[in-house]
């Protein structure tokens, strides 16, 4: 929540990037117009927590991390002491996948209600426009979290989150995943967009090599 205005130096708020550095109280008041992350508590739509670059509204139940994939891009990431994150996922804008999630993230915030669970909802922002961040996380409690990883198991199922289809077509157009596939199946197991990308993280120039080799018949 807003600081009284009589609070004077500001600083940032436990779990920022400016934890325990002076701010002005317009920088702080401001902080959250584009929130590195939004939390919600319980099944509860309308108050939503916000965490900037300074600003915590979760009173430190969560903190936030910057992970950079290169100069100019990257995604937050949240921490918590007080709760254990039960599911995460991407949301991405205009795939098929959205759907999926939405009926999984019904399905068990339901579940978690009906069975008393503690929980909260979380959301991080990415530098990709088309990407944000879907966690679901329970308090540190035993018997709460057996709960919430047994519902989370069931709702997958009843949604087929496992279906090949909700992991292609994200980072390669699915035709072109099928070519690789048919290139270099006898070599290597790939069937998803990020089996392909890690491959060629951890091969680089090497696969482009055994493709060519591949493709001329070697």
């Amino acid at each position: 929540m807003p600081r009284d205005p009589g609070d004077r130096p500001y600083t940032g708020d436990t779990g920022t990037s400016c934890e325990g550095k002076p701010v002005c109280d317009t920088c702080y008041d401001e902080d959250t117009c584009e929130p590195a992350a939004t939390i919600y508590y319980g099944k509860d739509h309308d108050e939503p927590h916000l965490i900037g670059s300074c600003r915590n509204e979760t009173d430190g139940d969560f903190r936030v991390k910057w992970h950079s994939t290169d100069p100019w891009r990257g995604y937050y990431e949240c921490e918590s002491g007080e709760y254990v994150e039960v599911f995460t996922d991407a949301i991405l804008s205009g795939h098929e996948s959205e759907e999926m999630l939405k009926k999984l993230y019904d399905r068990v915030l339901e579940r978690f209600d009906e069975e008393d669970i503690g929980f909260a909802r979380v959301f991080c922002r990415s530098s990709n426009v088309f990407f944000t961040s879907l966690e679901i996380w329970v308090r540190r409690d035993f018997v709460q979290l057996l709960k919430a990883h047994a519902i989370i198991a069931q709702a997958k199922g009843e949604v087929d989150y496992d279906n090949p289809l909700y992991s292609t077509g994200i980072l390669f157009p699915r035709e072109n995943l099928k070519k690789f596939k048919k290139l270099l199946g006898k070599r290597y197991n790939i069937t998803t967009d990020k089996d392909l990308a890690d491959l060629a993280a951890e091969k680089g120039d090497e696969l482009l090599r055994e493709i060519v080799e591949v493709a001329k018949g070697g």
